[in-house]
């Protein structure tokens, strides 16, 4: 299924609380108290959905943009759609499954469009990228004359596309802006330290990651995102390679938090 206008709506209409938890990897995601995941709706992520769901919390979004996870994990990912009440994918995760997973997928999931592939692109590309902005306004980017510098994007209605971060998250953030959230609030954006998944427990298990290498890519995206259109967004974790200025952090205390 395609995410367009009527998804959109269609989601929007079953939201259940004013603010969103973005469930991601970092390490400090399970500092979170389960009663705060509890009273909120939550976009999961790859492993970290699995986590919530042994925890007695179904996810409001199970987002998969990496198509590795769900090769390599494939009963743990089908369990987290049927558990949760919207799986969102991309088109290049749908395009690499396998032949027979395809109308699974296609029957259980939505299918998120990006935006573009690669962050840098010829000029005759960047001039298609502007005038795609002009004719979308909810869509807003920096399109650099260099063939060096790399386009930045935010999308505000996801039904039309997202753009791509290197990270999950971005795409997240985008999905939670576009579903009208008063506060969006990270769990597990750390980004720092070994860039380890809390729910990687064995070797076997684990997935390469190249968050560290990509660390310079995403970090001007969320200054970006901050300066161009200055989400309700928080973070909660207290290890973040991620500058408070771009994504501040939120305590705790300044939570409503069921007993």
């Amino acid at each position: 299924m395609i995410f367009n206008k009527q998804a959109l709506k269609q989601v929007r209409s079953q939201v259940r609380a004013k603010n969103v938890i973005i469930f991601l990897s970092g390490p400090s995601a399970v500092k979170t108290p389960l009663s705060l995941l509890a009273s909120n709706d939550v976009i999961a992520v790859n492993g970290s959905a699995s986590w919530l769901i042994e925890n007695g919390i179904h996810p409001f979004i199970y987002m998969v943009t990496d198509i590795r996870f769900i090769t390599s994990r494939q009963s743990e990912f089908e369990r987290n759609v049927e558990l949760s009440d919207y799986c969102v994918i991309n088109e290049d995760v749908y395009a690499k499954a396998p032949a027979d997973k395809k109308t699974w997928l296609a029957e259980r999931c939505y299918i998120i469009h990006e935006l573009y592939k690669r962050e840098k692109a010829g000029p005759i590309k960047k001039l298609k990228f502007w005038l795609y902005c002009q004719r979308h306004p909810d869509v807003v980017m920096y399109v650099p004359l260099s063939r060096k510098k790399r386009i930045l994007g935010f999308s505000k209605d996801i039904s039309i596309g997202y753009c791509n971060c290197k990270t999950v998250a971005y795409a997240c953030m985008q999905m939670a802006y576009s579903l009208r959230y008063e506060k969006i609030i990270c769990a597990g954006l750390d980004l720092s330290g070994s860039f380890k998944r809390f729910y990687d427990k064995s070797a076997s298990s684990k997935l390469v990651t190249e968050l560290q290498q990509d660390l310079d890519k995403i970090l001007p995206l969320f200054n970006f995102m901050r300066e161009r259109i200055n989400p309700p967004l928080f973070t909660l974790s207290l290890e973040t390679s991620v500058p408070y200025k771009d994504i501040p952090f939120i305590d705790l205390q300044q939570l409503d938090i069921p007993d």
